[in-house]
């Protein structure tokens, strides 16, 4: 699925009651093609937003009327599908790794690092999108995964788990740029916008 497509489709959240920070990352986003709605108030998204459209929820994790954690168990107490990217000035391992486990995409450190967010929400505004248009149903899935070749599928699992070209190249025996070539056969002949996005993909497949 094509960046821009995604963009074009999806909705990206701002919920941070630092009105500043909101609006510069808002202002962000939109520039790179986003759309996006920024809020200070978690009442106020929870009465405005529109959980049906695509997209991502970028969520501060201190806020004064609902933490972002609480934010967190009220969504997926209610089912929702949108993807959280947290954001907070305050967080340590175990906050983060709590954050994951319940179902966040990613935790990032204020100051916010531009390009580390961006590539976080496309990731997960990609999978988004995804799963809102069921492109990929289990037999389409499986007809993907067997355009790959036996090497190509060894990377694409490997790179399922997280793991990065140099240390699948290590597993495997190949060089890092041989197995980046690998992965990106595999991403192109998958349509994955994300390793994440691939990992859902071989599930899908009954590959892993």
């Amino acid at each position: 699925m094509e960046p821009d497509y995604i963009k074009q489709k999806a909705l990206i959240r701002i919920l941070d009651d630092d009105e500043a920070l909101g609006a510069a990352l808002k202002l962000y986003l939109e520039l790179d093609g986003w759309q996006v709605a920024a809020y200070t108030s978690a009442r106020r998204f929870f009465a405005e937003d529109r959980p049906s459209v695509p997209g991502c929820l970028v969520l501060d994790v201190r806020m004064p009327e609902l933490t972002g954690l609480e934010c967190q168990r009220l969504l997926n107490e209610r089912q929702s599908n949108i993807p959280i990217v947290f954001i907070s000035g305050h967080g340590d391992i175990d906050m983060a790794v709590r954050t994951i486990l319940d179902g966040a995409y990613d935790f990032l450190q204020k100051p916010v690092d531009e390009e580390r967010l961006v590539r976080s929400v496309m990731r997960a505004a990609g999978d988004s999108v995804m799963k809102a248009e069921g492109k990929v149903s289990d037999e389409a899935a499986a007809a993907l995964v067997e355009r790959l070749t036996e090497r190509e599928l060894e990377v694409a699992k490997l790179v399922a788990q997280g793991l990065v070209s140099r240390i699948v190249g290590e597993r495997l025996g190949i060089s890092p740029r041989t197995a980046e070539l690998h992965r990106s056969h595999a991403m192109k002949k998958l349509s994955a916008a994300s390793p994440e996005h691939l990992k859902n993909i071989l599930k899908s497949a009954g590959a892993i």
